[in-house]
């Protein structure tokens, strides 16, 4: 029973864990700031979405561990859509996508499921979807395919 419990905790504080990691610590361990760069807010992690090298990357870890569920191009599929602007287990912030990839959910509760990615992708791999999300989702918006949810913040 302790275990169960144990495990319970551990699935939640993970994410929140990594999250607060990763917002602390991120301005030490990310390419300098450029214009072209995304955050949702002045306090979350950038990413590199002017670096065509880290999109592209992104493009092919995507392709290779995301696909299958969240379809060709983050469109969505049997998961859902993730360059739609609209993260609805993370509050659209970077640092919590980043740590939904890295540790999972498990709360089936949300809506769904989906594997813990942070033991077998790197730092700058998941860096790396994450900035090729955005990217795709300026992409998106800039040729009018999905409307700006950002415009009424």
């Amino acid at each position: 029973m302790l275990r169960y419990f144990l495990t319970g905790i551990c699935a939640l504080v993970t994410p929140l864990v990594l999250a607060l990691t990763l917002g602390v610590g991120s301005s030490l361990l990310l390419v300098p700031t450029a214009s072209a760069q995304h955050k949702s807010n002045p306090d979350d992690m950038e990413v590199p979405t002017n670096d065509p090298k880290v999109v592209e990357l992104g493009r092919e870890k995507f392709a290779q561990r995301c696909a299958f569920c969240h379809g060709g191009g983050g469109k969505g599929g049997k998961g859902p859509c993730l360059t739609c602007g609209k993260f609805h287990y993370t509050g659209n912030t970077n640092s919590a996508i980043y740590a939904t990839i890295a540790g999972g959910i498990s709360n089936r509760s949300l809506g769904g499921t989906m594997g813990s990615f942070g033991t077998t992708m790197s730092y700058e791999e998941i860096l790396a979807v994450v900035t090729f999300l955005r990217s795709e989702e300026k992409r998106r918006i800039e040729s009018g395919e999905i409307p700006d949810p950002y415009k009424d913040q």
